[in-house]
């Protein structure tokens, strides 16, 4: 073998080690440390100026703004989970009361109310036309899920503190990246094997679709289900923490969004004797609610990423089901990413066959 090509290929072979060792000593931080990065790149503006005001002081700078992210977003964040970790057990006993028909509201109740009997009596004919014993279905289908539920608990209680350990990385290495991010984002670009424009390129796109997901997907979908669990609340509907939680993740599914929770829970007022508030929480959602989606989110991504609102919110909710929270950000980027490479490797063969065919 000639001993320049062995030379090569030992030194590549040493790279993707060194590569995975790090991945290996690092991965235990490495979604704390994305997440660090996500949040610099949104306030990085914030941190920038009041950089200048303590005249490059950069350690000062990163102290506060860490010290101001925990403050507005860490605390609040821990005290939501420590509420949502409540009303899972209590969500879990009122289905439980629900299914054996105790409680203020059971579902023979709902069942029985005048507009939905005649319903359930129709649904009931077709199904014994197919030989299909629908109260022993649905009682079998109220069992499992509430099964789910209780199999689902240790694990949503166990992910909390993980959740939190992660958050407390995410303060420690968001100092880091405010203080020694630029070096390290200018030493990360000057080996990539990218021409300068492309490599401007992919720098510009990923930090407006990063900027765009934080303050247009996410924060709209936490003033929604800000909004959503007011009227949760003043409508009387128990375990309202987690049917906001709910109504946050229905913030990202594309055309049905936050419906798919205030509406429902509109209807169960109106079904069990509450028609003023069942009647203002389908308003309150339909114009409210459902109209922050289509002023607030555009505003705030007007800053362009090269994404269609559409593809951006199918990117997130793909990204979520996929890698979990972190596939907000990942969706979305990955999307806009391939975009721009595609979008660079055609102006390349267009501007090649411009030149065979001169």
């Amino acid at each position: 073998m000639d001993r320049k090509l062995l030379i090569t290929l030992l030194a590549y072979t040493a790279l993707i080690g060194g590569i995975y060792l790090i991945y290996v000593i690092l991965g235990p931080f490495l979604q704390a440390i994305g997440w660090a990065v996500v949040v610099a790149i949104a306030t990085y503006p914030l941190y920038r100026k009041l950089a200048a005001r303590l005249k490059g002081r950069d350690w000062l700078a990163a102290t506060l703004m860490t010290a101001g992210v925990f403050v507005l977003l860490v605390v609040p964040v821990s005290i939501v989970l420590a509420l949502l970790v409540q009303d899972v057990v209590e969500a879990e006993r009122l289905i439980s009361r629900a299914i054996k028909g105790g409680g203020n509201t059971d579902f023979a109740t709902v069942l029985q109310h005048p507009y939905v009997a005649p319903w359930v009596e129709r649904a009931t004919e077709w199904a014994a036309m197919a030989d299909i014993n629908l109260t022993a279905a649905a009682g079998k289908a109220a069992q499992t899920t509430l099964g789910w539920l209780l199999g689902s608990f240790g694990t949503v209680l166990k992910n909390l503190f993980v959740f939190l350990f992660q958050l407390f990385l995410v303060v420690v290495a968001l100092f880091f990246v405010y203080r020694d991010g630029v070096r390290a984002e200018s030493a990360l670009w000057a080996v990539v094997p990218m021409s300068h424009a492309t490599k401007s390129r992919v720098r510009e796109t990923s930090r407006s679709v990063v900027a765009a997901v934080v303050s247009g997907v996410l924060v709209t979908a936490a003033v929604q289900a800000l909004l959503a669990g007011l009227a949760y609340w003043v409508s009387g509907l128990p375990s309202v923490v987690l049917l906001g939680a709910l109504t946050f993740i229905a913030a990202f599914i594309p055309v049905v969004g936050t419906a798919l929770i205030w509406l429902p829970a509109g209807l169960y007022l109106l079904l069990t004797g509450e028609p003023v508030f069942g009647i203002g929480l389908l308003i309150w959602g339909a114009i409210v609610i459902s109209g922050v989606d289509s002023v607030l989110r555009p505003w705030l991504i007007s800053g362009g990423t090269g994404l269609p609102l559409s593809l951006m919110m199918l990117g997130a909710l793909g990204g979520l089901l996929a890698f979990g929270f972190s596939g907000l950000i990942i969706g979305p980027l990955t999307l806009a990413l391939l975009l721009v490479l595609f979008e660079v490797q055609r102006s390349s063969d267009s501007g090649g066959q411009r030149q065979q065919e001169s």
